[in-house]
């Protein structure tokens, strides 16, 4: 008799044990925030350089490294095997999602602003693009320069 109650208790407190296991993994699960994504709290990143449309607008061809540097500040990505571009990069996510994904790169030849290529790569809520293009910019230049 004693040895049937023992093995049921031994049973019970198994079963108890599994239990508790059980229940310590749900709630790390829980807590890990993979399970329901959107229903805990999830901050805001801004990552990368922040470029607005006015600093754009102080870009000019034929500008030197050090004031492209001033301007728009230091480079997220500089390619050390390519030192004639300059990469500025902005992801902006909003309770883990992407909202917001910008590349803007800038060449250089002989030290000197020669073009730049400022792409919107992802927008949650497009909006219309600006007509100017950069590419403009530099056949502008390059007729200004002809003129001296």
């Amino acid at each position: 008799m004693f040895s049937l109650l023992y093995q049921y208790c031994k049973f019970v407190q198994f079963y108890k044990m599994i239990i508790r296991i059980i229940v310590l993994l749900v709630f790390f699960n829980l807590s890990g925030c993979f399970l329901i994504p959107h229903v805990l709290y999830k901050i805001d990143v801004q990552q990368g350089n922040v470029v607005t449309d006015e600093m754009l607008d102080k870009l000019k061809v034929g500008m030197t490294k050090p004031q492209v540097r001033f301007v728009l500040g230091s480079p997220l990505i500089v390619d050390t095997f390519r030192d004639n571009r300059w990469d500025y990069v902005y992801i902006q996510r909003e309770k883990g999602d992407l909202v917001e994904q910008k590349r803007l790169t800038i060449y250089f030849e002989d030290e000197r602003l020669i073009r730049m290529e400022n792409e919107q790569l992802y927008s949650l809520h497009p909006v219309e693009s600006d007509t100017r293009d950069s590419r403009g910019a530099v056949e502008e230049a390059d007729d200004q320069s002809e003129d001296l």
